[in-house]
């Protein structure tokens, strides 16, 4: 009996001490709060529109997801993504490319993680791995945190972190964070970080066991857990995205978990991130996926979303000028909509892929993508579809626009547009 209360009461402390983890540390006097340091202003750059595209991976792994891409300090553009058979399986790697900043075509990948030498670098076993971020740190060093899994799915995961003092030529051995005192379970990322003025580093994460809500992870810049601030409770958000206004303002947009009815939702700051109102939605159709942005100099949000209800077949540029509660629509960088519902033979499928790969520019050769997307979005050769999803967007120094997204289960295809080519569609969409 004594056994029976001493073991409950030890179940109530651990289980008070996980859900109470975002309070944990002390409070911070306002006049110590860090504030949030705002984006710089972007480079204008040149006046006539410029748009292109190219494929960052090789053709092997056969699937890739869940990309991220960052500027270097010298103009060059890194990505990284993970690959493997299938999403979750054993043999997953975390895979990386550089892209030199005057050139169209990525150069080679290469595996930056495994399993077994997170295994290694960790002391702790790995099985599976996904969802990597890069990003430049303020003094130069560049992080890549990515999921990792020992046992069960994607719910049960860790995070855990890779540095490159040199910028990709070299990289540490991973460290795990550790963002709860309690088993430490269940925390992912995707979104692209935001900046504070004492160095700290906000890591925009989400959770999912026992609930699905998202939170900002704050690291030092050594990469050490300094505090976690719940954005949301519940069973309704995932995948923040935060858009900083100004050192005590943001914004962030969340994937949707509820899909009743299936919209983004929004919450805001006043006060450098240390509280958030509560979720609520907008107007943009969200069919449980990631979406990107970036806030332009003018204040107005850009967005890239899956802008359905339904399935993954449509990948939009969006605008907002009301801090993300209405989005209008500016440019379809992809649309298949039209086919939603259609599970085509294997004969009309590929006249349709077919039509498609010219546009993909600089990448692994065309039978190589054709047959990729074709055994990735075929099932038994009679039902092909589409999907394009998990969006990544930054603005680089000199105003140019990068957006990387997993293009149909296959390959990571990376577009790059300037500010002219923005303002043309902008100045479209005002008119009509």
């Amino acid at each position: 009996m004594n056994f029976t209360r001493w073991l409950g009461g030890g179940l109530i402390v651990l289980v008070t001490a996980w859900a109470a983890w975002p309070g944990m540390n002390p409070s911070l006097s306002p006049t110590l709060t860090p504030g949030f340091v705002p984006p710089a202003p972007s480079s204008a750059g040149v006046a006539t529109p410029r748009f292109s595209s190219a494929i960052v991976n090789a053709a092997e792994p056969l699937r890739v997801h869940a990309a991220s891409i960052t500027e270097l300090p010298d103009g060059r553009l890194f990505s990284t993504w993970f690959g493997g058979e299938r999403e979750g399986g054993t043999e997953v790697q975390v895979y990386a490319a550089f892209r030199d900043a005057d050139a169209l075509a990525w150069g080679p990948q290469q595996a930056i993680a495994s399993p077994a030498q997170s295994t290694r670098d960790l002391g702790l076993l790995v099985r599976k791995m996904g969802n990597p971020v890069a990003f430049v740190t303020p003094r130069g060093e560049l992080w890549v945190i990515y999921v990792s899994v020992t046992m069960g799915g994607w719910a049960t995961s860790h995070l855990n972190l890779l540095r490159s003092p040199d910028l990709g030529r070299s990289w540490l051995p991973a460290t795990r964070l550790v963002s709860s005192p309690f088993i430490n379970l269940s925390t992912l990322v995707k979104g692209a970080p935001v900046f504070y003025d004492n160095g700290e580093i906000g890591v925009p994460v989400y959770h999912e066991l026992a609930g699905k809500f998202a939170e900002l992870l704050v690291l030092s810049d050594a990469g050490e857990v300094r505090r976690k601030i719940r954005m949301d409770h519940g069973h309704r958000t995932l995948q923040p995205v935060v858009l900083v206004q100004d050192a005590q303002r943001a914004v962030a947009l969340m994937r949707d978990a509820t899909e009743d009815p299936p919209r983004a939702w929004r919450s805001e700051t006043r006060d450098g991130g240390r509280s958030w109102s509560a979720p609520q939605s907008t107007d943009l159709p969200n069919p449980n996926s990631a979406l990107a942005a970036v806030r332009l100099d003018d204040g107005r949000l850009i967005a890239v979303a899956n802008d359905t209800e339904h399935d993954r077949l449509r990948l939009s540029l969006l605008v907002s000028t009301d801090e993300g509660l209405h989005w209008r629509v500016i440019h379809r960088f992809e649309d298949k909509q039209a086919l939603f519902g259609q599970n085509l033979d294997i004969d009309r499928f590929r006249p349709v892929l077919a039509g498609d790969l010219d546009a993909l520019g600089p990448g692994p050769a065309r039978d190589a993508i054709a047959a990729n997307a074709e055994r990735n979005l075929c099932r038994s050769g009679d039902s092909c579809s589409w999907q394009y999803d998990y969006p990544h967007l930054i603005r680089a120094g000199n105003g140019d626009f990068h957006l990387v997204y997993t293009w149909n289960r296959s390959f990571v295809r990376h577009l790059s547009f300037n500010h002219a080519w923005l303002d043309a569609r902008l100045r479209l969409e005002e008119r009509l």
